[in-house]
């Protein structure tokens, strides 16, 4: 019925009905996040600019942000697309600043920088001092799920008490598995959202004030996964026939059972000195996966120092800890001595594949198919460790009856990437213990390694 009467009322609104509905769950206190899109063409850049064009007129002193992964897109994008709104509502009470938008009656919308920063600020430090009424995330896929919880605890602190309003935030976005997948859509689709959470698909179809030539160039997109998205708002578009995961099944690693595999303690590490990706490390009990260790800049006598103390601090026999190869995996093993030292290329214990790493990898993704993968970080790094599962535990596309199988080689995910996998390996670098035949040993209690 509501569909209906907002159906009827769209065009002497300007907006769709789809916005309208989108109007209603922000204006209702039951709703704190709004997430509204999922296709292109449905309205979100509207949507947005009309909403907090509304707030700052009826709301005088009231101060509201607009996000994005980057801040040049936010003027050339927003501003562009606030003054197209002002225009067909006759409205200029306002300018634009270096800063954003400020109104006649002391409002204003501040753009802000969503960009992440891993090394300079990987906890989007520099929005924990500022406070807003408000506010709207938009293009949220390319924003780090870091950024969406420090601006959680932004809004609602500016004169919300006085007028009696609601921390809001309105989301808009196309459909990207990440944290919108997880915490929003999945939710939806299980009829599990948050109660203070609301979501509203819209499509290019749902919006009749869109140009045929603009639905024609989505229909005609060439790349499937891309129109699935663009066009119809699927977020289960199969994105790569050749991935040898689920993406759901990642998503479970940070919540599957812990009690899975053989109990005993391991240590795996991808090693990096100054300048040279990162080192990290995680600490295994069975198959349930501590990071233990993650760090940007290291000496060689860093890194020894801290995988003895690991050790050390988990009982964790030499023969337990595997290291990459490289330069640095060979100065380890002659510090540490008994360690593993993981050869990717070295031919793999089963012959149908092209090489350790590629069985280690294919083993990998059987596990986490399985559910029994558990991984333990900090929620900050949950994205980046789900964007290197998907994007590296892939099949080289090869015909699986001449040839054998094996991943995609390092170049390619780093192109996908844009850097190195460093979580993926060592998580993958675990598998080698499940792959290769380990010898029965005598367990040592915590104290007794060198």
């Amino acid at each position: 019925m509501l569909i209906d009467e907002l159906r009827q009322h769209e065009e002497q609104q300007r907006v769709n009905y789809k916005q309208l509905l989108a109007f209603s769950c922000l204006a209702d206190p039951r709703f704190c996040f709004v997430v509204y899109g999922g296709a292109a063409g449905g309205g979100k850049s509207w949507l947005g600019c009309d909403w907090l064009m509304r707030c700052c007129w009826a709301f005088p002193k009231t101060r509201w942000f607009v996000g994005r992964n980057n801040i040049k897109d936010s003027r050339e994008s927003v501003l562009v697309t606030f003054g197209k709104v002002a225009d067909s509502y006759g409205f200029r009470d306002y300018r634009t600043t270096d800063y954003g938008i400020r109104f006649a009656n002391g409002s204003e919308i501040v753009l802000l920088d969503l960009t992440f920063y891993p090394k300079k600020d990987p906890l989007f430090e520099r929005l924990g001092s500022k406070e807003f009424t408000g506010g709207w995330i938009e293009e949220a896929g390319e924003v780090h799920y870091m950024a969406f919880e420090v601006l959680k605890s932004r809004i609602g602190r500016h004169l919300n008490a006085e007028y009696g309003l609601e921390p809001k935030m309105l989301i808009t976005c196309n459909p990207k598995k990440n944290w919108l997948y997880k915490y929003f859509y999945k939710p939806y689709i299980d009829g599990t959202l948050p109660e203070d959470c609301a979501f509203i698909q819209a499509l290019v179809y749902d919006n009749p004030f869109i140009t045929g030539d603009y639905i024609r160039s989505l229909e005609s997109i060439a790349v499937k996964s891309l129109r699935l998205r663009l066009l119809l708002g699927k977020w289960e578009y199969e994105n790569n026939q050749n991935a040898l995961v689920d993406y759901d099944a990642i998503l479970d690693c940070f919540t599957n059972d812990v009690g899975t595999g053989d109990g005993v303690r391991r240590i795996s590490a991808d090693l990096a000195m100054k300048g040279r990706d990162r080192f990290v490390a995680f600490d295994w009990t069975g198959m349930a996966g501590r990071l233990a260790i993650d760090k940007p800049y290291c000496t060689g006598k860093e890194i020894e120092a801290d995988l003895r103390r690991e050790s050390r601090r988990h009982g964790v026999r030499r023969s337990n800890i595997i290291a990459d190869s490289d330069g640095l995996g060979q100065y380890l093993d002659s510090y540490l001595e008994g360690i593993k030292t993981f050869h990717g290329g070295a031919p793999a214990p089963d012959s149908t594949y092209f090489n350790l790493k590629s069985q280690c990898a294919f083993k990998l993704a059987e596990v986490i198919n399985a559910g029994l993968l558990r991984i333990d970080c900090p929620e900050e790094v949950q994205p980046l460790i789900v964007e290197e599962l998907e994007a590296c535990l892939v099949a080289r596309d090869v015909d699986a009856d001449t040839s054998r199988k094996r991943i995609i080689d390092k170049r390619e995910m780093k192109a996908v990437l844009g850097r190195s996998p460093d979580f993926f390996d060592p998580l993958m670098m675990r598998m080698y213990y499940e792959i290769v035949p380990q010898p029965k040993g005598i367990r040592v209690r915590v104290g007794q390694l060198a």
